[in-house]
């Protein structure tokens, strides 16, 4: 890496930003200005990003504003520095609030510090294992020199210190997220004491910190993970117990290995456990030189190679060595370290106030290494290898251990060697991941792909002796897609499932979506090899080979196949045309095509709760999505691969969005993940793992349900029907197909009445219910009436039920409108197996009667 006065003296790398990103226009983070070139691993917003490897290591000893690593949990606020409060409560002698003025007038002190997200190189850990985190890189760390003033001083100085039983100071920002804002705490020990040096400061590298960097005031926690650092600062609370906000208990830990789900921690009170929550860095280095997929010519093997890197720890610690193994450990050659003092490192951007000794004694930053070896010796090694060493003798383990959300991870940092001889003879270098979806997968990430195991045993039935089949062509069999009239291909056999329809699980329209095609790949994707053998009984032919079928095509009128070509291709350009209106546009879904989309960005709810928000191409970017309110989608994704011999097996499930609009369609989707021996849901772990850029299947719509507006609503396709009353129950994500027709209640000039009971965990996983009280605002509390079940009780104000959905809670929410007449009134069902079945069908027939219950129910 370059040395301090190089990057002092050099920043020509660096563009200057000037204008927004193209990304966060039409965002809430449209008035920040950002470097292009940061990796965004959450889409376009929220904003979680880390600087290209390279970059970071060009930078120097400290990162420039532009390249520091960004970890939001919403979006940024827009505050101004004159108007900005702070407000200090709680367990002081003189509770007030003061300006930034007031910080201002203080005596300012500058201190170079490393930040380091808890989730640096996270993406090897899910390498080994989905965790619930994030995958970020190995640039999730950066330096820079942060201006401002201890926060023991503003609290001795304005709020006449600490009273006796204040055990800790908590922290709570100005951002606004689904979560409410990011708040965390600390010891008020650590706080208060002078080795900790804990400051609120209001200038980075000598400027105004930059939005995303908390303006106008942040706290900065020397030593910490960035996680405790809040920005935007607007609150500080002394206080007995640790912060009470969601995301102190809920983030930042690092749970013993037996912890294998995010349900698993909420059930068995993992969460609420302080001694998993992280304060002190880890022991960690990287390698920067060689970079990922760098090749390093073999033209004279007496030359020398330097490899670089940095290497970091926490509570003020010293760095004491860095050694590098090309022999997997056996030997280890002693790097040079790089490490100014503190007070020279700030020199170019403020003072450090202080006594020598006091100076000499910080240890917040991280130094940067390098080691000369001849190329001779890396002809003979497989990897290149890292571990650093700090003055209490802590170093890094050899091997990961994997942990629930993914933290801390410092394992030996292992950089692949190979002789390759294409195109000229050079050794190939490959990192452990990438985050860069235009790079080269590293050598984990090729790993999983060959050594994944899946299961490509056939699930279909037992052998047929299929020459007693009728046959038919792929022609004939395209004519059978109706309701009256419906034939599916699954494997080369043909079945008439008409008379399955209306005793279809999954409903009707799941069939009719396939009616006419060879759907063998969705069959395989949802079905067991029960449901293969159920098929048997539809079993009316076999589909001809392709040779036949053109065999038997030309054989027609030559007329009808140049009618039925130019037809097809008048078609295909109708939809295809960019310039066609968007009124005149057809609807993006195809019942009958697979549509790609891409995804666009995905926002972090909880620790196990996404939306996913996917885009239609260039070509199609204004089309609207062509899903009637009630309806879902299939979405389709493949599964890994063992290697390239092994056939593509996909997987697809159903899904009802969230939102949709010219262009784009959410998805708010709860992942499953593995706990104890189950292995959780295949679909979502894939979904999970789905990167920005990249695609995913969408065929639909599908559904026996349409909400038509005002009351109106067609089931199973029959004649439309008016309901006055209708209660939605659901149970966590299972809002999604309830909030469609919420939401379409705002444009009814009659809406029906309607009732919500809304069932879920924690008052975290009542996703979507700002937007449901917006609704109910619009429309009036007495046309609509909301009630939520959660299993814990938030707080003492909490005017809603505790515990299980029961007789009751019906009694008292399901109708809550007067009305005797049971024909005007629709139940609409949406959570997991159990729920429907094992509690609220029969509670529902226990009050309703079971007639009403055999009609007038419908479960999404």
């Amino acid at each position: 890496m370059v040395n301090l006065e190089e990057k002092q003296n050099n920043k020509d790398f660096l563009q200057p930003i000037m204008t927004v990103d193209p990304r966060d226009i039409n965002t809430p983070d449209e008035h920040v200005l950002r470097d292009p070139s940061m990796l965004r691993l959450t889409g376009k917003h929220p904003f979680n990003a880390e600087p290209q490897l390279k970059k970071l290591e060009q930078s120097g000893y400290i990162t420039p504003n532009q390249l520091h690593f960004v970890r939001n949990h919403g979006p940024v606020p827009q505050l101004n520095s004159d108007e900005h409060r702070l407000e200090i409560k709680g367990l002081v002698h003189h509770p007030i609030i003061i300006t930034m003025q007031d910080i201002l007038s203080m005596p300012s002190t500058t201190l170079p510090v490393t930040m380091v997200c808890a989730g640096n190189r996270r993406k090897e850990q899910n390498m080994v294992k989905q965790s619930i985190g994030f995958a970020w890189g190995s640039a999730g760390v950066s330096t820079a020199c942060w201006t401002g003033v201890y926060l023991r001083d503003v609290i001795n100085q304005f709020a006449g210190g600490l009273q006796e039983n204040a055990f800790y100071i908590c922290f709570e920002g100005s951002d606004n997220t689904s979560k409410g804002a990011y708040g965390t705490s600390v010891t008020a020990h650590r706080a208060m004491s002078d080795h900790y040096d804990i400051m609120l400061a209001y200038k980075m590298n000598g400027e105004d910190l930059p939005p995303d960097h908390g303006y106008p005031l942040r706290v900065i926690i020397p030593g910490c993970i960035g996680g405790r650092s809040v920005k935007w600062l607007k609150t500080i609370e002394a206080s007995e117990n640790e912060s009470q906000n969601p995301f102190h208990d809920n983030d930042n830990k690092v749970m013993p290995t037996q912890v294998k789900s995010p349900e698993q921690a909420t059930n068995e009170g993992w969460w609420k456990r302080p001694e998993y929550t992280l304060y002190d860095l880890n022991i960690n280095s990287c390698i920067t030189t060689p970079s990922h997929t760098d090749s390093i010519q073999l033209q004279n093997l007496q030359d020398t190679f330097t490899a670089r890197g940095y290497a970091y720890t926490g509570g003020n610690r010293k760095i004491t060595r860095v050694e590098v193994s090309l022999d997997s450990g056996k030997t280890w050659l002693l790097a040079h370290l790089t490490r100014p003092s503190a007070d020279k490192v700030v020199s170019q951007y403020g003072d450090m106030k202080g006594p020598n000794y006091y100076k000499k004694s910080r240890h917040w930053c991280w130094v940067l290494w390098h080691v000369d070896m001849e190329v001779a010796d890396l002809v003979r090694a497989e990897e290149m290898v890292v571990r650093a060493w700090d003055e209490s003798q802590n170093t890094q383990p050899e091997n990961l251990t994997w942990n629930l959300m993914g933290m801390m991870n410092n394992c030996w940092f292992r950089v692949k060697l190979t002789l390759t001889r294409e195109p000229t003879l050079s050794i190939y270098c490959e990192h452990p991941t990438t985050v860069d979806g235009k790079e080269a997968p590293g050598w984990m990430e090729r790993q999983l792909k060959q050594e994944s195991v899946i299961n490509t045993s056939s699930n279909g039935p037992s052998p047929l002796d299929k020459s007693a089949l009728t046959t038919y062509t792929m022609t004939e069999v395209e004519k059978h897609d109706s309701e009256t009239d419906c034939w599916i291909i699954v494997r080369d056999l043909v079945y008439d499932c008409t008379p399955f329809l209306k005793d279809h699980p999954g409903g009707a329209s799941s069939i009719l979506i396939t009616g006419g095609t060879d759907c063998t790949e969705e069959f395989d994707a949802i079905h067991s090899s029960k449901a293969h053998d159920m098929l048997r009984d539809y079993l009316i032919g076999q589909v001809i080979s392709n040779n036949d079928e053109k065999s038997s095509i030309a054989s027609k009128s030559t007329t009808v196949s140049i009618s039925e070509s130019q037809k097809s291709h008048t078609t295909e350009t109708s939809i295809s045309a960019p310039s066609t209106p968007f009124e005149e546009m057809p609807p993006f879904l195809n019942p009958k095509q697979w549509k790609k989309m891409v995804l666009d960005t995905k926002e972090y709810l909880s620790p196990s709760i996404r939306i996913f928000r996917f885009v239609f191409d260039e070509a199609t970017q204004q089309q609207d999505f062509g899903l009637p309110i009630g309806q879902h989608v299939y979405l389709k994704l493949p599964q890994e691969q063992t290697s390239r011999d092994t056939p593509v097996k996909n997987s697809m499930r159903a899904y009802t969005p969230s939102r949709c609009g010219p262009g784009f369609v959410e998805f708010l989707i709860k992942i499953y993940f593995p706990e104890g021996n189950t292995p959780g849901g295949t679909f979502t772990q894939i979904l999970d793992k789905l990167r920005v850029g990249e695609t995913i299947d969408v065929k639909g719509p599908l559904g026996e349900y349409e909400y038509q507006g005002e009351g109106h609503s067609s089931l199973m396709r029959q004649p439309s029907k008016h309901t006055k009353y209708i209660c939605m129950i659901a149970g966590g994500t299972g809002i999604t197909p309830m909030w469609q027709i919420i939401d379409a209640l705002r444009h009814d000039h009659e809406p029906p009445h309607v009732s919500l009971i809304y069932c879920a965990r924690t008052i975290q996983d009542l996703v979507l219910s700002k937007e449901i009280e917006q609704v109910q605002e619009m429309i009036g509390p007495k046309k609509f009436h909301i009630r939520y079940i959660l299993s814990q009780k938030p707080n003492d104000e909490w005017q809603h039920g505790v515990g299980r959905l029961n007789l009751k809670e019906l009694q008292d929410h399901m109708f809550p409108h007067e009305n005797d007449n049971n024909e005007e009134k629709m139940v609409l069902l949406c959570g997991g197996q159990a729920m429907i079945d094992d509690c609220c069908k029969p509670l529902i027939s226990e009050i309703m009667g079971k007639r009403f219950a055999s009609n007038n129910i419908f479960v999404f």
